[in-house]
């Protein structure tokens, strides 16, 4: 399976601002100061909200473009001091029948990243 998540992290109000306007609500979420699941104090607050999961590469794209452009016409956007985002892609590599999985991000994806001040992170 294929998942899309947005990492925030940051200054506490800066958090709950953008934590509020978010089209759906974080999975998960840490305060400054909770140990973290590999055991290191954390230095801020911040959450993780699913964009979108798909078992296709395409589909996953569709999800995460329609959920970024939401948030940037609710006026979200992580290019300030106090708040950090990234946009963390896991995809599943074909099985070796089915060829090469691709995960295409297109220039205006990535121009749609660097306006909002988002980083990327893609693993298989």
């Amino acid at each position: 399976m294929n998942i899309a998540t947005l990492k925030v992290y940051g200054d506490e109000s800066a958090v709950a601002d953008v934590r509020d306007g978010l089209p759906s609500e974080p999975e998960s979420d840490w305060k400054k100061g909770d140990t973290s699941p590999t055991g290191r104090t954390r230095l801020d607050h911040g959450f993780y909200a699913t964009l979108g999961t798909d078992p296709d590469p395409d589909g996953l794209m569709r999800k995460v473009r329609a959920y970024l452009h939401e948030c940037q016409a609710r006026g979200i956007t992580f290019d300030v001091a106090p708040i950090q985002a990234e946009l963390r892609v896991a995809f599943a590599p074909a099985a070796p029948n089915q060829g090469a999985s691709t995960l295409d991000f297109t220039l205006a994806d990535l121009s749609l990243l660097l306006e909002m001040g988002i980083a990327l992170s893609i693993s298989s």
